[in-house]
């Protein structure tokens, strides 16, 4: 296991990038609930995509919702990690890893802002649902040691380093 910092604390070094993704999730969930809210004194959530449809707005919902969800699932990983390929060391690998996943939630929560802006405006159970899937994929890929075992396929002495929740 090759590191250049021997030094190097991961345990913080999740504990920051956790942080400021709990941090980014806070604008869509304040929203959320604002909406949330809202539409409970107005009458509460109603399923209406297809007994009104206002094409436009869903379709450009739907764009934005499809492009988030093909940019982060699909490409980001490959993205992600074809930049480390002339990388070594693993401290250095998690530190160049630390803004494209500060960006991949960026776009998660801009997907949940979407889910909470239909919500809002329409007033509509599937906005409640998009909301969700962005949620759900912003907290069960949250940054551990299990989490950058997996994504960078890692096996042996750097497995159990990464995995190891041992304060040094």
């Amino acid at each position: 296991m090759r590191l250049e910092d021997p030094e190097f604390d991961k345990l913080a070094f999740f504990k920051k990038l956790e942080s400021y993704i709990y941090l980014i999730l806070m604008l869509p969930l304040i929203l959320f609930g604002w909406a949330f809210l809202e539409q409970q004194h107005a009458g509460g959530l109603r399923s209406v995509v297809f007994d009104e449809p206002d094409i436009m707005f869903h379709s450009v919902m739907g764009i934005g919702v499809g492009f988030i969800l093909m940019r982060t699932l699909l490409a980001w990983r490959r993205n992600a990690l074809r930049s480390l390929d002339d990388t070594p060391e693993l401290d250095v690998k998690l530190q160049r890893l630390f803004k494209p996943i500060i960006y991949r939630n960026v776009m998660w929560a801009l997907g949940a802002v979407i889910g909470a802006y239909g919500l809002y405006d329409k007033g509509d159970m599937v906005y409640a649902m998009v909301f969700t899937l962005f949620l759900m994929l912003i907290t069960t890929n949250r940054p551990t040691g299990r989490y950058f075992a997996k994504l960078l396929k890692l096996k042996g002495e750097e497995k159990t380093w990464i995995e190891d929740r041992k304060i040094p």
